[in-house]
């Protein structure tokens, strides 16, 4: 939603048009026949760079204000009470995230029998620089889950006739099987402190990725026995009272119909529940306090450029609220009439009564509507008003002396003599609309 100031998207150029229909204005009432003398180009020298200033701040201001105030504010869709969020209270048995938007509150018991994991061989450990014996040679096979089957055949010994070493067959039958496994089965060598072991890993989780060695295993001796086995996850889901138990190839589980994702990381039990983020609303209404403070610094401080600025300034003076409601959202004044808020009590009064809270804050008659419709009313407020005063000194210092003198000429003289002073007042279809009004 863009919020701008009437004429302030283009501020320079409302305000030239405003300053040269004031210009006109004043030296037709000087005489009906009256001349003017051309209308120059205002300068941005002559244009009061204080103006525009305030114009840009008034406008910064006033559209974040309104933005923090419609964060809060039941009414708008994307409010901080309307956004759940997910969490569980063990991350050490699962970690949560919300998948969907959540809506209301949900809580539900977890309870994690056991995990999915990777089946995992390992063969016995070799000291890695030692010869391996001859004979010893490997030829066996791999028989993956999917049916893909996996054919090792090393030597011990190299074309030269030299024993190979331990680390040296190991890692040649590692290369060999991930040449034909691919995805479905990962070889590597482990060494710890120098002694080696072939390792294979399934490539997925679960019972379905499990496999089977079978053959003349040689130096990998150890390596047909599964250290870790293959299996699924299995949990339980109570919720509304009713349990349901479940079984999962995959540690990445899904809860409440899909709406919650939860990451198994270990047994245990753990309660998944969704709800309000509390440091997001408290985060919501320190923006708006804030915003608040600064905008009414902003129309106090410049009140006197026009009447638009001071009953601004004068509305935002008001207050949010009275000091008893305020008070119990933990938000007081200070002795400059400043707005002051603390966060603990705030969260107190989340903690002990939300719906109170949330209707204070950003109910139908709360703060966060009251002040987005003051903000409101200020950024729909012509530029003419918030500025009026500076719009009419600027225009009177720009009427000179000769401007002032008695031409008894035709209106026709006076249209002239004002579009022809440059291409800028000829295209300012507001000051010419006006001229054309005042002839006809």
């Amino acid at each position: 939603m863009n919020m701008t100031v009437n004429g302030l998207s283009g501020s320079y150029y409302q305000y030239q048009n405003t300053l040269n229909m004031l210009q006109l204005s004043n030296a037709r009432q000087t005489s009906r026949y009256q001349a003017v003398e051309p209308v120059n180009k205002v300068s941005s020298a002559a244009y009061s760079s204080g103006c525009q200033d305030f114009l840009r701040s008034y406008q910064k201001e006033l559209t974040s204000l309104e933005s923090a105030a419609f964060k809060l504010k039941e009414s708008s869709s994307k409010n901080v009470f309307n956004d759940y969020r997910v969490a569980s209270t063990n991350s050490k048995v699962a970690e949560v995230s919300g998948t969907h938007s959540l809506k209301g509150d949900t809580d539900i018991s977890l309870n994690v029998q056991s995990l999915a994991q990777t089946q995992q061989n390992t063969s016995a450990a070799q000291v890695g620089a030692e010869e391996v014996s001859s004979g010893d040679d490997m030829n066996f096979e791999i028989m993956i889950s999917d049916g893909k089957r996996v054919s090792v055949s090393i030597g011990s010994t190299n074309e030269d006739g030299t024993a190979k070493t331990y680390h040296q067959m190991y890692q040649e039958a590692a290369q060999s099987i991930n040449a034909q496994a691919g995805s479905s089965v990962k070889a590597s060598v482990a060494n710890v402190e120098g002694k080696v072991s072939l390792v294979l890993t399934s490539g997925k989780e679960g019972e379905a990725g499990g496999f089977s060695v079978s053959g003349e295993t040689g130096a990998a001796a150890g390596v047909e026995r599964a250290s870790v086995l293959a299996q699924d996850a299995v949990y339980s889901v109570t919720e509304n009272g009713i349990t349901t138990e479940f079984q999962s190839a995959s540690n990445r589980i899904s809860l409440d119909y899909g709406r919650i994702e939860a990451q198994l990381k270990g047994t245990g039990e753990s309660r998944i529940y969704t709800g309000i983020d509390e440091d997001e609303v408290v985060s919501a209404v320190k923006d708006l306090v804030n915003g608040y403070n600064s905008v009414q610094s902003l129309l106090q401080g410049n009140s006197d450029r026009g009447t638009g600025a001071a009953a601004h300034a004068q509305a935002f003076g008001r207050g949010m609220a009275d000091v008893k409601t305020l008070a119990a959202i933990g938000i007081s004044y200070n002795k400059n009439g400043k707005l002051l808020l603390d966060e603990n009590e705030l969260r107190e009064a989340l903690e002990t009564d939300f719906d109170g809270t949330k209707s204070i804050i950003g109910g139908q008659f709360g703060i966060a509507e009251k002040v987005a419709a003051r903000a409101d009313a200020a950024l729909s407020d012509s530029v003419q008003r918030i500025v009026s005063n500076d719009l009419k000194g600027t225009a009177e210092k720009g009427t000179t002396a000769s401007q002032k003198q008695d031409y008894d000429r035709s209106g026709y003289q006076y249209f002239y003599n004002f579009v022809k002073s440059s291409p800028y007042n000829l295209g300012n279809y507001y000051a010419v609309g006006m001229l054309l009004n005042t002839l006809a």
